[in-house]
């Protein structure tokens, strides 16, 4: 028997010669002769002999059941680690939840301090800029009216890459819910929202599903893409097509143009990186944070997003969304 319960198996013998109870049961260890416990679930109890007179007689043998409970010990020790190491784990997240929230209220701390400390000199600045040009409107020359004007640009750039990082920050930041979408009217509006030029053509080349989904995200995907496909064509009669592919648990949306395409080498492989544009950083149209945020917003839903790089000319964006 293991010492440390021999003393309670004993107590309880004690218990039972004396007539104090008439079997007790207990769970004890043996040790094996190679070392290891080995659990025991024992029974035992006193046969005693009917005296002539009728009382009951000294006891004469003792009467135990022993049944091997090993396995079963171990697996309620194994239980019990397991718990404890789950209630660190549970300790650790509920931790990291705070902590993460304390990050959530310095994030939002940063986006007010960027959309509010950093926006409005900036459109002073511009103001500025108008009004010193309107008071030395005689006395200015072309060439600085361009750089005032070109100043101006700068600021309207710089302007749109805050808005930009305010969107991508936000991506995540709260719960969607989602709703019934046709894929469609939703395609349709954004489009129309676009204002493409008029011998641009944009089609609808299948039949689009409608979904229960995250409108509004969905709608970024499309808008960014789509866009994208206007700004960088070099014809104003361009064409975009729209196609997408049912793949069982998920859609696959393409959207390809017949534009210059993305030029092979570095600009194809950092395309969805931040702030990598095709076009001159003077440009105040492109941030080169709209493919950035579409793949977060996509990867975010469990999707995933390429460029085709299959089609021999134009550019053609593909990417997933579960249904």
């Amino acid at each position: 028997t293991e010492p440390a319960d021999l003393d309670a198996d004993l107590a309880q013998a004690a218990r039972l010669v004396d007539g104090e109870i008439s079997d007790y049961s207990i769970e004890k260890r043996y040790i094996h002769k190679q070392g290891h416990h080995v659990w025991v679930y024992l029974t035992a109890s006193l046969m005693r002999e009917i005296e002539p007179d009728g009382t009951m007689g000294a006891p004469k043998h003792y009467l135990g059941a022993i049944t091997d409970i090993t396995a079963r010990k171990q697996l309620e020790i194994l239980d019990r680690t397991q718990k404890a190491e789950l209630l660190l784990l549970n300790d650790s997240l509920i931790s990291a939840q705070q902590q993460l929230k304390e990050r959530n209220q310095e994030l939002d701390a940063f986006v007010y301090m960027v959309s509010h400390d950093l926006k409005a000199p900036l459109r002073s600045i511009a103001n500025l800029s108008e009004w010193i040009e309107e008071d030395l409107a005689d006395r200015i020359q072309a060439d600085d009216s361009q750089q005032f004007e070109l100043l101006r640009q700068r600021v309207k750039r710089m302007d749109a890459l805050i808005d930009g990082l305010l969107r991508y920050s936000r991506v995540g930041a709260q719960e969607l819910e989602c709703q019934s979408v046709d894929i469609h009217q939703l395609v349709t509006e954004t489009i129309d929202s676009l204002a493409p030029p008029a011998e641009f053509r944009i089609e609808i080349v299948a039949a689009l599903p409608t979904l229960n989904t995250k409108r509004i995200l969905l709608a970024q995907i499309f808008a960014n893409l789509i866009s994208n496909a206007i700004k960088h064509h070099d014809r104003a009669d361009g064409r975009v097509e729209i196609e997408v592919v049912d793949l069982g648990d998920r859609y696959r949306f393409a959207i390809a143009d017949d534009g210059p395409g993305i030029p092979p080498g570095t600009a194809r492989q950092r395309i969805f990186e931040m702030f990598q544009t095709l076009k001159p950083s003077v440009s105040t149209e492109n941030t080169g944070i709209g493919l950035a945020l579409v793949k977060k917003i996509v990867e975010g839903e469990g999707g995933q997003i390429w460029l085709d790089l299959d089609r021999s000319a134009g550019a053609c964006f593909c990417f997933t969304w579960l249904k």
